[in-house]
């Protein structure tokens, strides 16, 4: 089956996908007059699909420029991520699947080592999982992560792997045209010098971080370093751009950080030296994070834990709804309020379910909840604690 043919089979599917994923709020939004909101996309799908397998077949299809969100990291520097439209969007969905799908070799080749790729599968839980195992096995750990991964990459040696590794002539013009796609810089009025500048800077170089396919094009791009590891006999677990290798003496674990800057400088990447306040470090016995869990020793063994950062997180997040005015002014009636409470609990949920303190998580949720219910019944005069115990399960979920 050729790529047109398999576009148009799941473009449809993918779109109805992406769309019943969409809060309500969000379906007329869109970011750019020549953006189309969800809404305006479905009514015009037919046209749209044939607009792109138009452009598939004259090889002149180019995506969207990308739309920047700005995120503040604690210490003070600025995080990008991108948002492309609908179409750019499951353009890249249906070429992922369509990779692994109709070329499972390459697409393994591309993702075999990289834990981001596989999301779907619970990337993230299989991830700590291996690395938990290790950790009862090794006395030491080496944490580090690139510097600046997403933005370093150079766009010459993503192309050479897409050629050499991937080599599908039907979508090479895609793909390439994806990796060149940069954002859409605002008017220098319109936000901050600082972030202007920042914005500027990124046109050009690396890969945009928000895009269906930015963890594909990373993940090829790390192809030869993942061989060398394997290679060295080296143990570590990778998510995109977090390394945590596993050694049996401190001294082994420097041998290795020295192994892993030589083999990424060839590649124009680096991590932290190993120094206080850096992101590299090396432990034995004491607790380490990997991927939003902890891995703290029990006597016994390493087990696996949130973290209280976590539960502070998951308390501010879901009392940002117990005001009713505070929702009135977000234009969120009672259903939206437990649609949102349900989407932030649920997905912490799931994202920690291989915890070991998950019935902790489950606790505070409901103390939460019930706080957030009572404040808000309290606002029309309605005592949550003369509900019955169905009543709440039914009304709250509590």
């Amino acid at each position: 089956m050729d790529f047109q043919k398999f576009f148009k089979e799941h473009f449809f599917k993918k779109f109805k996908t992406l769309f019943i994923k969409q809060p309500k709020y969000l379906l007329d939004i869109k970011y750019y007059p020549e953006y189309l909101s969800f809404n305006e996309f479905d009514s015009r799908k037919e046209q749209i699909l044939s607009s792109l397998l138009l452009d598939f077949s004259d090889r002149k299809y180019f995506p969207q420029a990308l739309h920047p969100v700005l995120i503040p990291k604690p210490d003070g520097s600025l995080r990008l991520i991108c948002i492309p439209s609908i179409q750019d969007r499951l353009v890249q969905q249906i070429i992922l699947e369509y990779i692994r799908e109709k070329y499972p070799e390459k697409y393994k080749l591309a993702t075999d080592y990289d834990f981001s790729s596989k999301k779907e599968e619970g990337g993230a839980i299989k991830a700590r999982c291996v690395a938990l195992g290790f950790r009862n096995q090794y006395s030491h750990v080496l944490k580090t992560d690139i510097s600046a991964f997403f933005d370093n990459l150079d766009r010459k040696i993503i192309k050479k792997n897409i050629d050499i590794q991937i080599g599908i002539k039907e979508i090479d013009f895609i793909l390439e045209k994806i990796i060149n796609i940069d954002i859409k810089l605002p008017p220098p009025h319109s936000i901050e010098s600082k972030e202007f500048e920042f914005l500027k800077s990124k046109k050009g170089k690396g890969i945009r971080q928000g895009m269906p396919m930015s963890s594909f094009f990373a993940s090829l791009y790390l192809y030869d370093f993942d061989n060398f590891m394997n290679i060295k006999n080296i143990k570590y677990v990778r998510y995109a751009d977090d390394l945590i290798v596993f050694c049996s003496s401190y001294k082994q674990a420097k041998q290795n950080l020295l192994l892993i800057k030589d083999e990424l400088i060839k590649i124009k990447l680096t991590v932290p030296d190993l120094e206080e306040r850096t992101k590299t470090k090396i432990v034995k016995n004491q607790s380490i994070d990997f991927l939003g869990l902890e891995f703290r020793y029990t006597g016994k063994y390493f087990r696996s834990f949130i973290p209280n950062s976590t539960f502070e997180k998951v308390s501010t997040k879901l009392l940002a709804y117990d005001s009713l005015n505070k929702n009135i002014k977000r234009q969120k009636n009672f259903p939206d309020v437990i649609q949102d409470i349900n989407y932030i609990t649920n997905g912490y949920k799931a994202a920690f379910s291989d915890a070991c303190n998950t019935s902790e998580l489950d606790k505070e949720i409901s103390e939460i909840k019930t706080k957030v219910f009572s404040k808000l019944m309290s606002s029309i005069d309605i005592d949550i604690n003369t509900l019955s115990a169905r009543q709440k399960k039914f009304f709250f979920s509590l």
